[in-house]
Parts: C-alpha cells; structure tokens; sequence
C-alpha cells in the first residue's frame, strides 16, 4: 500500500529523486547541494522514518525514488527483502571518515546481519542517541543515568517507548552489559529490575510520548534526542540528559530500492553530506548531527550542544541497536511479555 502523493513515476525529470522523512534534512543544505553540483533535485516527503520505510516495503519498487531515508531498525528487514541494492563506498571520498565502528556495523549479508564479508547496504546521514526527557520544575533533583528511572517519585509517571529492544537494553546497560547482550540468562537480576521498572511506567509510546510530560500528566520519558531536542526549544520547563553510562545511538540512512539505481547523483548527494563544512552546518542547523561531525575534519561549534553531541566518554560506552539472532529475539520478545504482564 503506497503513500498518497509520493510516488515519482511522473516526476523523473530531475536527476535525482529523494524521499525524505519529515524535515529530517535541513532545507539549506539540499540548496547549498544542487547550488554547487546544478544537479537538480526532486524532493518529496513522508510523514516520518516509518512511513518511508514501509514504503520500500510495499511499494512497487518502479515508482519508488533513487534514494530513501528510513531508520536503522528497519535497514535488516529491509536488506532480507531483497528490495534494496549496495552501495559501492568507494565511491565515497568521505566514507573512511565516518566512525570505524559504525562502518563496520553498516557492512550486512543479505539477510541484513552485520558481516566483515558483507556489503554497504546503507549511508548514514544524520544520527542521535536514546535519552531522557523531565520536568526539571516538577523533580527534586535532575536526573543524571538509568539508574534514576527507579526513582520512587517516578512511581508510576514514567513513559518508556514501547520498543523491547530499548526498554531492556537500557536496563542492561544500567547493570553495565550491552544493549545486544545475547545471553540474558547470565544476567539474573534482570528480570527483577524489569518488574521494578514496570512499576514506574504510566504510558508505553514510541509516537507522541512527549504529550503527557507537556501536558503534566507524567515526569520523565525516555526518547529520542531528535524529538526531544525540538521540545526543549519550546517549553523551558522541560530538561534531558544522556545517561552517562552510555545509550543506544539511532542512524537515519539512506538506502536505494532495486532498479533505482542512479550512481553518480546518488554518490555525489551522499558524499557531499559527509564533507566537513557540510557536516558542521548540518548538525547547527537541526536538532541532528551528521556522522562526520564525530572526525577529526570536521569542526564542531564550540557552543555545540552535549545533548546533541555527547561527550566522547559517554558516546564510548554508547552503541547502535544490532539484529539478534531468531533464538535470542524470542527470549527478549519472552522478557518483554513478562515484564508487561508484572
């Protein structure tokens, strides 16, 4: 099922077709691009990261742009469906400037798990991390780490996302494991610690989960900082932080549908996010930075906000969200069930 008003079958003038979710590239930066390159630029938008990814899912693959943005979380099914070509990063002047790990993690088999011997299924264009969001007029002290969410104020006023995978990897990542822990039975006070937390949540959301801290009606919630971010900016009775102890980082990628395939503009458009005055107006001008802002070329404002580039020791112990075998999902899946039912 397509999105009304997205497909580009008759709009294949231009030299290179985008779809965008939300605003989640700064208007600025597609002039400054077509401006310098006269490649020009057909641009349309989904409602966000979901919308476009189930697009690629669905679609006919014909009318689909030479280019996607869609979430990490989606890049493994997405890969598996066949529906998607590589990339050749050497064509990619910056590519080797992109954090190593993040490189290696992009490289998937065409199941969509991570393999040295894989193909660069995906580009990263802008990136951020889970965090949490409070009312800093309503708590006695802020919170600092994900061990506060056990607060007992927060009995009951907390919104966690209804995501598996983030719920029980930051309780993880609270006892010092990781996020893509595999053996969860070596761990036995987790579950124990979930049933705790179930006490604290007032609201499972991943979509619109900042309404009930606006409007009072619970404490803190944990997000996204591209989200969260944005609310700062228009209610000073909100505050956030990035756990200290480390957090997941999310990546908004571009992909290209099979038979969509448009090297030279796409590379160009890719590449061109990546370089270093880009990279470093990119991240001024959203709530989003690029992934090269983290290299040594590029140069991050010196009033550059923490919450959006955190410190090098926090974004250290940080660490993308990885494809689980079936076997291991099954049992977060399991863990996750148990907790909601507590």
């Amino acid at each position: 099922m397509g999105l009304p008003g997205l497909a580009l079958a008759g709009c294949r003038s231009a030299d290179l077709q985008l779809l965008l979710p939300g605003n989640t590239v700064p208007a600025p930066i597609l002039r400054r691009f077509q401006d310098r390159t006269q490649i020009t630029v057909q641009l349309d938008r989904a409602a966000g990261l979901v919308d476009s990814s189930r697009l690629l899912l669905t679609e006919d693959p014909s009318r689909l742009p030479n280019l996607l943005g869609i979430g990490d979380a989606w890049l493994q099914s997405a890969i598996a469906s066949g529906r998607l070509a590589p990339f050749n990063p050497n064509h990619w002047r910056h590519w080797t400037s992109l954090p190593q790990r993040w490189r290696q993690q992009l490289r998937r088999d065409r199941q969509g798990v991570p393999s040295e011997a894989g193909e660069i299924w995906a580009a990263p264009y802008r990136w951020g991390t889970t965090m949490i969001a409070f009312r800093r007029d309503r708590l006695t002290s802020p919170l600092q780490d994900w061990t506060d969410l056990w607060r007992p104020e927060l009995r009951g006023q907390l919104i966690l996302p209804d995501d598996p995978r983030e719920v029980i990897g930051l309780t993880l990542k609270r006892l010092g494991w990781s996020y893509n822990q595999a053996n969860l039975a070596e761990i036995p006070q987790l579950e124990p610690l979930l049933a705790a937390l179930q006490q604290q949540v007032k609201l499972y959301s991943s979509r619109n989960y900042l309404q009930p801290l606006l409007l009072g009606d619970a404490l803190a919630a944990v997000g996204w900082s591209a989200d969260i971010l944005a609310a700062l900016r228009r209610d000073s009775r909100l505050a956030a932080v990035v756990p200290r102890s480390g957090t997941a980082i999310w990546l908004d990628l571009w992909v290209q549908p099979q038979g969509r395939v448009s090297e030279v503009f796409s590379d160009r458009w890719i590449d061109f996010g990546w370089a270093p005055t880009i990279a470093t107006q990119f991240s001024q001008l959203g709530p989003a930075a690029s992934p090269a802002i983290l290299t040594a070329a590029a140069v991050a404002p010196v009033d550059a906000n923490p919450l959006q580039i955190p410190p090098t020791a926090v974004l250290d112990k940080s660490e993308l969200i990885l494809p689980l075998p079936e076997a291991v999902r099954d049992r977060y899946l399991a863990l996750w069930q148990t907790m909601r039912q507590g």
